[in-house]
């Protein structure tokens, strides 16, 4: 009878531990694609001489294409399949809502191009919508992306009732992370909208694809410390 017994629970107990580590892959799965796609361009354009693109999205129109289509789709899908905790009655802040909204946002910057630098054959979003609009649909996925994987940061990652050391010192990390993707957000906005004199000076520094790919890192941390990846470096922060 106590083997009986036992037996449920010791499923049960397999059970939730499989589904825990299947959470934690999820969210170390998206934070290493987030560091893996500007690594791998910056890679590419000092080993083949290209150069650094003007912007993440840019490098839709060099050989990295497919690196680039396929590590956002992946992280589409990852973040589609990320449910988190259960939202609450009426709540619209929630890990479903925001990973789908990220989700969602990851794949129009895929599949909608933004506006080449050179002529070149429209894709098919391009040729129905025309460049312009396009692009704007593009920056619009990028501020969505953006924009609710900073509401992670910020809202949803540091929520729990743990008083402990490194859930604190997991707190101030989520919160750098998510300011510094707010900062890098606005930075954009303001050299995309900024005079053509202005624009044209900063086109060398590549700043659009730099800050770019530091709220990339920075969303990245974020998730490998949530998915448990970083952990020594959680616990060096709460030791002090």
């Amino acid at each position: 009878m106590a083997m009986t017994d036992g037996e449920p629970r010791g499923t049960h107990q397999r059970i939730e531990n499989d589904l825990v580590l299947s959470f934690l892959r999820v969210r170390q799965a998206i934070g290493m694609l987030g560091y893996f796609l500007p690594a791998a361009l910056i890679a590419h354009g000092i080993a083949f001489g290209e150069g650094i693109p003007a912007s993440i999205s840019a490098s839709y129109y060099s050989p990295m294409r497919e690196i680039f289509v396929g590590a956002l789709c992946a992280i589409a899908v990852f973040l589609w399949s990320y449910e988190g905790y259960r939202p609450r009655p009426g709540e619209w802040i929630s890990d479903l809502n925001a990973a789908r909204t990220a989700s969602l946002g990851a794949l129009v910057v895929a599949l909608v191009p933004t506006r080449p630098e050179l002529p070149v054959d429209c894709t098919l979003s391009q040729c129905v919508l025309g460049f312009s609009v396009a692009s704007t649909v593009h920056w619009l996925g990028a501020a969505a992306f953006f924009g609710a994987l900073a509401v992670f940061c910020l809202v949803l990652f540091v929520r729990g009732t743990s008083h402990s050391t490194e859930k604190e010192a997991s707190n101030r990390i989520y919160r750098v992370c998510g300011w510094i993707i707010v900062a890098a957000m606005a930075g954009i906005a303001l050299v995309l909208l900024s005079p053509d004199a202005v624009k044209l000076r900063l086109t060398p520094l590549r700043p659009v694809f730099w800050l770019e790919s530091v709220a990339t890192v920075a969303f990245a941390t974020s998730w490998l410390v949530k998915g448990d990846a970083l952990r020594p470096v959680v616990r060096a922060m709460a030791s002090r």
